[in-house]
């Protein structure tokens, strides 16, 4: 019997030995395998990667952040991506931190304790329509996270869908993190929007910087702890003490953004006239003026305008090309990104009085489609444009000036000019100073993102902060398929059933002719088949 067993038991033997060795193989391999984890992110923007600019984030974190992220359940696609992605892009923090980030999810739908909680703590309900049973409801959802880092707290009350996700966290985690940070002054006392009429651009800055209203510089200067300027839409001409108190910071190094009005519209009467600001000097001797002209462009927004129809007054939305759609953008820190921004009466620059110590990047410029209008100028929605009024090239209208200035004042007998000459700085021009400026009261208004993250992008730039420059202007790509012709639909229809039914009846046509001629070959050769 031992003789009769004993290949079966060598065998049973040999078997066991080699599931043993699999076994192991495969321990050893998840192992390995949990120890370097390899990740590959196929996206075209590297959606899922996170920047250098969150890895420093995250590596600087001392203490654990934690995240309370209140998202709603069992909600339509496009919400419940953006708390997937949310939930990916806190666990890449969570890694390049080592761990120094904690989260948790809280379904405020739940019951009315969590829905006060999130309330509490400052997350804004929001009514998205779902479908259910082929019928369309509405629902309260939540989607925004509060984030707490030793005794400091931010909360994000919204996160929108498609928008870029990673810059919301990093930039919350450096506003937690962040001891100094540098100042934003925004001058005021020649008619400037307050920081109350540009609440998108305070949205998107403050926490990071330390944002200033800046008024009385005619006596005191701009105050030295100021690290970046913003001069926007002076409604009266600043006085020669104010531009001289300008200049003077600029020849101190001092970065600034000037955001100017060159037109003065008046859409009741249907006029725009020329404008003086009392910085023009100044912007002259920088070499880049901004000229008194207004641009138009057919690539325009829309507005509501009162037209006759057959003996009735009606409202149509119509063209205003002097509400140009810019969608031009130089390859530059500052505008790389940028999907579009609208500009009101904007005014072109003149790019050729730059000196040869001084960097001109174009940041943004019309479209071809476009032409310059002298001032002053007749602005009515309802005339009628021919091609000649579009028949330019682009015109710059907001540019970045890298180098050293010369002041405006430099030749002056009646004042004291302490500097003539700036060490290297940089100045971004723009012509046009509403573009920023959501108003107050009854006439606030939403503006395109682009808008502020012009601005947003320049104060980073010029404050040399630009590691989330590029996070603020991420999105998803949209790629739709392609829409195909009634007659093409048809043909892919049928050609997707009938095709494979054909290559099955194809391949077996050709099996049965090379099987006959093999068995031709065999009888011809005397073979039994």
């Amino acid at each position: 019997m031992s003789n009769a067993f004993a290949g079966f038991l060598a065998n049973r033997r040999e078997a066991l030995l080699q599931v043993l060795l699999i076994a192991g193989s495969l321990a050893a391999l998840t192992y390995t395998a949990n120890q370097f984890v390899l990740r590959a992110d196929l996206t075209a923007n590297n959606r899922y990667t996170l920047a250098g600019a969150s890895h420093d984030i995250a590596q600087t974190l001392n203490d654990p952040v934690t995240v309370t992220a209140y998202f709603s359940s069992n909600l339509p696609a496009r919400f419940g991506r953006t708390k997937e992605e949310f939930r990916a892009l806190l666990q890449e923090f969570r890694a390049a931190a080592g761990g120094n980030v904690e989260f948790q999810f809280v379904n405020p739908n739940e019951g009315d304790q969590t829905a006060r909680e999130a309330r509490q703590a400052g997350i804004r309900p929001v009514t998205v329509n779902v479908r259910q049973q082929n019928k369309m409801t509405q629902k309260r959802a939540y989607l925004g996270a509060v984030f707490q880092y030793r005794d400091k707290r931010e909360v994000v009350p919204f996160v929108e869908p498609n928008s870029a996700l990673e810059y919301t966290i990093a930039s919350t985690m450096k506003k937690l993190t962040a001891d100094d940070k540098p100042v934003l002054g925004v001058l005021q006392g020649q008619g400037e929007p307050g920081l109350n009429a540009m609440t998108q651009l305070q949205n998107g800055l403050k926490g990071r910087y330390d944002i200033r209203t800046i008024s009385g510089v005619d006596t005191a200067g701009v105050p030295p702890e100021v690290d970046v300027l913003l001069v926007s839409r002076p409604e009266s001409e600043l006085s020669t003490q104010t531009a001289l108190a300008l200049d003077q910071y600029v020849m101190r190094g001092g970065p600034a953004i000037f955001a100017l009005n060159r037109a003065q519209a008046n859409m009741r009467f249907g006029q725009a006239r020329p404008q003086t600001t009392g910085l023009e000097p100044l912007l002259e001797s920088y070499g880049l003026p901004i000229r008194t002209r207004l641009v138009r462009d057919r690539n325009a927004s829309a507005v509501r305008v009162r037209q006759k129809r057959g003996g009735f007054t009606v409202m149509n939305r119509v063209r205003y090309p002097y509400i140009p759609q810019i969608a031009n953008f130089a390859d530059h820190p500052i505008s790389n990104g940028l999907d579009q921004v609208v500009f009101r009466f904007v005014s072109p620059l003149d790019t050729t009085q730059v000196d040869s110590t001084a960097q001109l990047t174009v940041l943004a410029r019309s479209s071809q489609q476009s032409g310059l209008a002298s001032l002053p100028t007749s602005i009515r929605p309802q005339q009628e444009w021919t091609v000649s009024d579009f028949s330019g090239a682009s015109h710059p209208v907001a540019g970045l000036l890298e180098g050293t200035f010369s002041s405006a004042f430099a030749g002056s007998d009646t004042l004291s000019v302490e500097r003539t000459k700036s060490p290297d700085t940089k100045l971004v021009v723009i012509g046009d100073g509403d573009f920023i400026v959501n108003g107050t009261g009854r006439r606030k208004q939403r503006l395109p993102e682009g808008n502020t993250n012009l601005v947003a992008n320049s104060v980073d730039y010029l404050a040399g902060d630009t590691g989330l420059i590029s996070l603020r202007t991420q999105r998803v790509t949209s790629r739709p398929l392609m829409q195909l012709e009634p007659t093409t639909k048809t043909v892919l229809k049928y050609l997707n059933v009938l095709l494979p039914i054909l290559l099955v009846i194809g391949y077996g046509l050709v099996r049965y002719r090379r099987n006959r001629a093999q068995r031709r070959r065999w009888k011809d050769a005397g073979l039994s088949t």
